[in-house]
């Protein structure tokens, strides 16, 4: 039997920054055997010179069309877009991350081994243009938030968020990879160009076909945590490190949403009237449950998680009218959300490193006085989260906004609005907490330098693409012009 490697279209250069990633993974892991505990720092710089080796491999990515291996992936601006954004975020983690893993007694090599694993996978799944890549994808970044997630193994309440994400993960993937057999078994197709060019000659009432997009839904809504497939979320989030939590609150759902563009708007635009139903009550429903919910909640990670629930059904808002007009907003929310939201974790996580371990908002009292720079970045992160000119969210929401209205979609539209005035609530409230007098002592607090860097580098970064957001906009625009 003779295999034909022709075919395939093998190009390592399609891939070569998930290449990049992989290698220092492994790196990292043999380095972890040799460099003595008390030099574990260096694995983070390891960390992030691989990182940025990989992020200088994928500016060449941009502008192109490269579909590899058999069309299972593609090299495109799309592909690229979220290389930068994913990329830019696990560095900023690596770089936040020893002082806070030692503080808690968490400082081994392993971490950044599963960082950089979930990494290659959340890359894997921007640039999957096949059913079995995207799946491929999915399961190497969730696998290693699983084992994340548990990484303080002491802790019982990461224990817990490892357990309970490890189950109803495997659960939501049950979901999807029955939803990927039904629409092979409706098409005959796994890559997505097949599957497309079969939806747009064949008739689009295949209920094998219909199910299956239903099911992959389902499993999909899962990792961006909209509602009401959300549940994990708020209990993984307070239980998994605080370090861990920031990554994955922004990572994994900008790696998801771009699943679900090269999903529902490159491959179903002709099935719109099917899947525009189920996703705008997924969406209506993540913005009312995210919302309301994190009125009530005194705990600052539960209230974050629930914020970011909402914030799903804001970005869920672009990809409704399945235009490119649509799909720009969603790229540039995501954005943005990866800047503030990013931001607002890293100000807990530099809290917890310096020993004080509780998110809890009454210890947020006073916090302006005896914390002024963390107190000053949170208000910014705050203000831009709740959509607050001039800040990169109002802009996030205001495009999302326009997008609706130029596809007349009324009603989505106006329970967003709704709920953005309810959201301001909640946000404004820890500024109000942190701006209140302390009951007791000011005790005075010390923030490492690079957490200093990057918490001063995303606040600055929050407000000046909030006065110039076409800087990330027409880069989103390019994005968003799919092509398979």
């Amino acid at each position: 039997m003779t295999i034909n490697l022709n075919g395939l279209g093998i190009d390592y250069g399609a891939i070569l920054p998930e290449l990049i990633v992989v290698g220092t993974a492994i790196v990292v892991l043999f380095l972890d055997l040799v460099v003595p505990p008390e030099r574990r720092g260096w694995l983070a710089a390891v960390t992030v010179v691989g990182l940025l080796g990989a992020l200088a491999a994928s500016f060449p990515l941009w502008g192109q069309n490269r579909a590899a291996f058999g069309d299972t992936v593609v090299a495109d601006s799309l592909a690229a877009f979220f290389n930068i954004l994913l990329i830019a975020v696990s560095i900023l983690t690596a770089l936040i991350s020893p002082r806070f893993l030692r503080a808690l007694d968490l400082d081994y090599g392993e971490y950044y081994v599963l960082l950089l694993g979930a990494t290659a996978g959340m890359m894997l799944l921007a640039a999957a243009t096949s059913l079995m890549t995207i799946f491929l994808g999915i399961e190497l970044l969730s696998i290693s938030l699983y084992v994340l997630s548990g990484f303080a193994r002491t802790a019982l309440r990461s224990q817990e968020a490892a357990l309970k994400y490890l189950l109803l993960g495997g659960f939501a993937t049950g979901f999807l990879l029955y939803g990927m057999a039904l629409i092979y078994g409706a098409t005959g197709a796994t890559t997505l160009r097949a599957i497309a060019a079969y939806t747009t000659a064949a008739a689009t009432s295949n209920v094998l076909l219909l199910v299956g997009i239903a099911l992959l839904s389902v499993g999909l809504a899962f990792k961006v945590s909209a509602a009401p497939f959300h549940m994990w979320t708020p209990d993984v989030y307070e239980g998994a490190p605080t370090v861990v939590t920031t990554f994955m609150s922004v990572a994994t759902k900008a790696a998801a949403f771009a699943a679900v563009g090269r999903i529902f708007i490159a491959t179903f635009p002709t099935l719109w009237t099917r899947w525009y139903f189920p996703l705008v009550l997924i969406a209506i429903l993540s913005l009312i449950i995210g919302n309301l919910v994190a009125i009530t909640q005194d705990n600052l990670k539960r209230m974050l998680a629930y914020s970011g629930i909402a914030h799903a059904g804001y970005i869920l808002l672009g990809v409704l009218p399945g235009t490119t007009q649509g799909f720009t907003a969603t790229l540039f929310y995501i954005a943005a959300y990866a800047v503030m939201n990013f931001g607002a974790f890293a100000v807990v996580t530099a809290i917890g490193a310096g020993g004080e371990q509780t998110a809890d908002l009454s210890y947020w009292r006073g916090l302006f006085y005896r914390r002024p720079f963390l107190a000053t970045v949170m208000t910014i992160f705050m203000l831009s989260l709740a959509g607050i000119p001039p800040t990169v969210g109002f802009f996030a929401k205001l495009f999302v906004f326009q997008a609706l209205v130029t596809a007349q979609l009324w009603a989505p539209l106006v329970v967003a609005v709704i709920m953005t005035i309810v959201s301001f609530y909640y946000y404004l409230r820890v500024i109000v907490v942190m701006l209140a007098q302390p009951d007791g002592k000011v005790a005075e607090g010390h923030v490492g330098f690079s957490t200093s860097t990057v918490l001063g580098a995303a606040a600055v970064a929050t407000v000046f693409l909030g006065l110039f957001p076409s800087v990330v906009l027409d880069w989103a625009r390019s994005a968003a012009s799919l092509h398979f």
